[in-house]
């Protein structure tokens, strides 16, 4: 069974693991590719020695009818070495299917096969229990002449009496063989299906486990880039990602010749609620001002904690007193009710400082520091108000 992918990302070690191991599987199907390649070569030519046999058993007792036949020396010389030949080769083929070792293929070549098993040992032992009285009868020593002895015409009429069972139990070889074969690659190839199938398992487990690593890798560096660029505890962007997106909007702004504002806001009565509630509490405020700007906000305005309690927000195409007066209305409304959910009976309020442009350019920088000194001013008149620069 292929390793869980759940297992996989839970540790870079398991991944190697489960990488070597599909190496090792892939390894083994290429093995088991060869050891079937080579079986079945093995396979075949035992199947074509099989099949040689019948024609070795015809040929033997052919051999032997015509050296008994023969009118003539000479006839008969060749008669028996054809006999010896065929003989021989069928002798030595079954020796080989019956323990394994060495014979000689169609070619003349040294083939080795292995002993044969099931129904095609017992198939090999009885003919080897049929040519065991000819082996026996040529042992026997030959009468002198040139003609063969009486123990040939014995093996000739011994061979012709047993040639019809003896061709049967070949062709049960042959069969034998073929169907041991079959088997055997049967066997061979579900094996090498179940071990590609645990390679595939395995691979699609590591491919799995590496998107799932590499989408969580994405996912923390999105998370470092957020913690990047915006304020801890108020998830509003900070000052780096206020200044790009404020600069990008000014540039804009500046090719258009639109206009619009810039607020610089510092709350009013913090320091008191902070001291008596507690610095949870006055983060709690914090938070709650935060959710208050950025619902306040119109969809084109960026809004930032610069720091402490100081926040700052660019507000595109806000321009005109009525627009700036009803805008900065609504925001010191809703950050007077902040308390009553947080911290009831205390007060809150808010100085807002106001640069706009282009009146006063479109340099950031400039914008920002005309708005913070609109902001003092409006902290220095008494808070809960705003000013513009």
């Amino acid at each position: 069974m292929s390793i869980p992918v759940t297992t996989l990302i839970g540790s870079p070690r398991r991944l190697v693991t489960t990488i070597v191991l599909f190496v090792a599987l892939d390894l083994s199907v290429l093995v088991i590719n060869l050891w079937l390649g080579e079986q079945l070569a093995r396979d075949a030519v035992a199947i074509n020695l099989a099949g040689r046999q019948r024609m070795l058993s015809q040929q033997t007792t052919k051999a032997l009818l015509l050296s008994i036949g023969a009118t003539n020396p000479d006839d008969a010389a060749l008669a028996l070495q054809e006999f010896n030949t065929a003989f021989g080769l069928f002798t030595q083929t079954l020796t080989a299917f019956a323990n394994g070792g060495k014979a000689r293929g169609g070619d003349g070549a040294e083939v080795s096969l292995q002993p044969v098993k099931g129904e095609a040992i017992h198939v090999v032992s009885a003919a080897r229990d049929i040519v065991a009285p000819v082996e026996r009868l040529l042992a026997a020593p030959e009468s002198a002449g040139p003609m063969p002895g009486p123990q040939f015409v014995q093996a000739a009429d011994y061979m012709v009496r047993n040639n019809q069972e003896l061709l049967v139990l070949m062709n049960s070889l042959t069969t034998a063989l073929e169907r041991d074969s079959v088997r055997r690659a049967r066997d061979l190839r579900a094996i090498q299906t179940g071990a590609f199938i645990l390679a595939l398992g395995n691979f699609l487990a590591i491919v799995v486990g590496l998107l799932r690593q590499f989408r969580a890798v994405e996912s923390d560096n999105h998370q470092w880039r957020q913690l990047a660029r915006h304020d801890p505890l108020t998830s509003l962007p900070n000052r780096k990602a206020f200044t790009e997106a404020a600069q990008g909007v000014l540039t804009r702004a500046e090719m258009d010749k639109s206009a619009g504002a810039v607020l610089m806001l510092d709350l009013d009565g913090f320091k008191p609620i902070n001291d008596s509630f507690g610095h949870a509490t006055g983060d709690r405020i914090l938070i709650a001002l935060a959710e208050t700007l950025a619902s306040t906000a119109r969809a084109t305005d960026v809004v930032t904690r610069l720091g402490g309690d100081e926040f700052a927000m660019l507000c595109p195409k806000l321009h005109g007193e009525d627009d700036i007066r009803h805008f900065c209305h609504r925001l010191l409304a809703a950050i007077e009710l902040i308390p009553d959910r947080i911290c009831p009976g205390s007060r809150l309020g808010a100085s807002i400082g106001i640069a706009v442009y282009p009146d006063a350019g479109y340099n950031l920088d400039h914008l920002l520091g005309r708005a913070d000194k609109a902001m003092y001013a409006a902290k220095q008149a008494g808070g809960s108000r705003w000013k513009v620069a």
